[in-house]
């Protein structure tokens, strides 16, 4: 590879690197003909190989949704959690303290009250009521912070608090009602996993703003991980999921699958009400009050099996307290009805997702390889889709009858738009705003292509599957980059992501595959995988491959690999079981071998669950046979076959798939004689993501790709 060639990947990355993303967007506390929307975007500093964060405002007309105003970029002073109050006139921040760099376990956390006029009512230092531990941030899983309607009590969530431990030599301690118990210090408890290390057993907590007295919710939940927690609309009490911690905690990190029961607890009488099953195999998660505080969604679907799976739409009418009825249900197939929707895939629903009339439901979900916005009506049950160009919406916010939301595709960096939703309750379309101009990518043509499996799933048999196809508008391609998606039931939707967008820029043609077992694509297709890893994935893969070839007329003699995780899987597979027809592959934090990951990973469940292991539970040990079979599935079976230059990345912090995964794989090509290469990113975990380990591993996989097809 020349100097040429990696200078033009170096500049190329910086100048992609530039467009910022969305990090958060809300509506403040509008007036009558105005709204406020506060954003906070992120924008990679490559020099500093940091983040950067800011923040920007903009004032909106209400009746046209035109920007009137829109400030400039301000430095945002970070913090784990901003959440306005009901009637806009109050936020609350809440703050993590070092006051010894040193020493980052002694750390402090702090309540802000702010009002809207710009000066802090009140600061309480949370820490000095020793009712938990640390405050839970905004982790996707259990974090939550919510005001009630009389804005003097906050609900969130935060760590139980330790058991105080000291040595058995330790002379005794002067504290009666509650003396540490010796010998307990280096008991090991295990944490929720990936991504939520060191967060092992979350309370739901309330905070009186006016005495600072805290509340933590703790009886009759003593085994249970509690979190999503909302306000009940007549302040009396809140509800939350709570989730089983027995036999011991599976990672939740992408696995919204885990048994759970809603709760609502009365702070009035201290008492607790399950609102579904206790006994039920289900998880329950993102309750979800109306404006008019009549009815209460939630998300809900089977626990255990695929990790992420077709989600229920629940309802509970609140004030006749009646038993739940589904208001969405599992959508089996990706028919052409119901406005192109395929059912719901989100794991969680946005805060606020109700319009002001409590007549609608609105949320973002898969819908084949885009994402898109729908909403629901309570009473007909009607399915509408509010969002028709192709690419990745979401649901930001919802404030009185106006929507905000998050835009992108392919060749488009993320953009902020709104919409009246007005024009829903007439049955109209939305008509969209852009907050800012929209910046488009030049260089870049893509496409949807469909594709019909050579080998029908004998009980599946009438599924398809997708690929988005990405190729330079400008210059002759260098070559064909095969990109799976991990999970396997995740999808690649039409988004903007650099790393596609910089290849396609530097003359590859890229082809994203949504391989069947992709979500988006109905129930029935996520099933169709399962206990067929290795087998029916690889070929959709190795399909798509020899269809784009033939009908891009591509060069067959430069096609290379790149996939993460299950995708990695997949690369690693399709190089053993075609060799001589890859010419080179990079594996990001790859599943290599099923048997060894099985003891390892935070999600062993994953392991058992896709191979179809029959009466296999997390922590029985498998016999000899069933070893023998995950062998058999997994790329190691494939290992002698292998020919062609592999480069493994991985992340040193992953705890869902083990480093030692990639380990055992770079050391077996060793032996082989196969050229490889192993890049390790200490402080990164499973996505790889800091800015440091991002643009390094983009650039060497670059220059491994060039250096191979040559």
């Amino acid at each position: 590879m020349s100097k040429q060639d990696e200078s033009e990947a170096i500049s190329l990355f910086k100048e992609l690197a530039k467009y910022p993303e969305v990090r958060s967007a809300k509506f403040l506390n509008s007036q009558e003909h105005y709204m406020n929307v506060e954003s906070v975007w992120t924008q990679r500093c490559l020099e500093k190989s940091e983040s950067h964060k800011f923040k920007r405002n903009y004032l909106i007309d209400a009746d046209t949704s035109e920007v009137i105003t829109r400030s400039n970029p301000q430095l945002h002073l970070e913090c784990d959690w901003h959440v306005i109050s009901p009637s806009g006139q109050k936020s609350v921040v809440i703050r993590k303290h070092i006051p010894d760099k040193t020493k980052p376990a002694e750390e402090k956390w702090y309540f802000e009250v702010w009002a809207s006029s710009g000066f802090c009512e009140k600061v309480i230092d949370i820490s000095a009521t020793e009712k938990h531990g640390a405050v839970y941030d905004d982790d996707g899983a259990f974090g939550s912070v919510a005001w009630n309607t009389a804005e003097d009590k906050i609900v969130y969530v935060a760590e139980k608090k330790k058991v105080e431990s000291a040595s058995y030599f330790a002379k005794p301690s002067k504290c009666q009602d509650n003396p540490p118990e010796p010998g307990m210090k280096f008991v090991s408890t295990e944490d929720w996993g990936e991504m939520l290390v060191d967060k092992k057993q979350p309370v739901v907590c309330v905070i009186d703003l006016n005495s600072e007295e805290v509340k933590v919710v703790e009886q009759g939940l003593e085994n249970m991980s509690c979190g999503q927690a909302v306000w009940c609309p007549d302040d009396k009490g809140v509800v939350f999921s709570a989730f089983f911690q027995e036999p011991f905690r599976l990672g939740m990190i992408y696995c919204p699958v885990r048994r759970s029961v809603l709760h609502h607890y009365n702070l009035e009488t201290d008492s607790l009400k399950p609102l579904t099953d206790e006994n039920g195999n289900i998880s329950v998660r993102s309750a979800r009050f109306s404006p008019d505080g009549s009815k209460l969604v939630y998300l809900e679907c089977k626990a255990g099996g695929p990790h992420c799976v077709t989600q229920k739409l629940m309802l509970i009418n609140w004030l006749e307290k009646e038993e739940c009825s589904v208001l969405i249900d599992i959508f089996e197939s990706a028919s052409s009805d119901y406005d192109g929707f395929h059912g719901i895939y989100s794991q969680n629903l946005t805060v606020n997702c109700w319009n002001s009339c409590s007549t609608h439901v609105i949320f973002s979900t898969s819908c084949k390889s885009a994402k898109h916005i729908f909403s629901v009506e309570l009473q007909t049950g009607s399915i509408t889709r509010l969002t028709d160009t192709p690419g990745c919406w979401l649901v930001r916010d919802i404030q009185g009858d106006h929507i905000l939301a998050s835009v992108s595709c392919i060749d488009m960096s993320p953009a902020l738009v709104v919409a009246s939703l007005k024009d829903l309750a007439k049955g109209m379309s939305l008509s969209w705003k852009y907050l800012d101009p929209v910046t488009r990518i030049p260089g870049i043509k893509w496409q949807f292509k469909s594709h019909v499996p050579r080998i029908p799933n004998p009980v599946y048999s009438s599924l398809t599957y997708e690929s988005i196809v990405l190729q330079p508008s400008n210059r002759t391609s260098k070559g064909f980059i095969l990109f799976p998606h991990g999970g396997p039931h995740s999808v690649f939707p039409a988004a903007y992501q650099i790393y596609f967008v910089s290849l396609v820029r530097l003359g590859f043609t890229v082809a994203l595959v949504n391989y069947r077992g992709s979500t988006g694509f109905g129930e029935a297709s996520i099933l169709s995988l399962v206990g067929n890893i290795g087998d029916a994935d690889v070929k959709d893969v190795h399909q798509c491959a020899e269809e784009i070839l033939e009908e891009f007329q591509l060069d067959k003699d430069r096609v290379v690999l790149l996939g993460g995780s299950h995708g990695g899987f997949l690369a690693a597979h399709l190089l053993g079981q075609y060799p001589d027809f890859y010419k080179a592959a990079v594996i990001r934090n790859g599943v290599t071998n099923l048997v060894t990951m099985i003891a390892l990973t935070d999600i062993p469940d994953w392991v058992l669950q896709e191979a179809k292991i029959a009466g296999y539970m997390p922590g029985k040990v498998p016999t000899a046979e069933v070893n023998s079979y995950l062998h058999s599935v997994s790329p190691v079976a494939h290992i002698d076959k292998i020919k062609a230059p592999t480069m493994l990345m991985i992340g040193k912090e992953d705890r869902r798939v083990p480093p030692s995964q990639s380990f055992e794989f770079y050391k077996a090509l060793l032996c082989k004689g196969v050229k490889t290469r192993m890049f390790v990113y200490p402080d990164n975990s499973h996505p790889i993501s800091s800015v440091e380990a991002e643009s390094d591993s983009f650039i060497n996989l670059y220059k491994w790709f060039i250096t191979h097809m040559q």
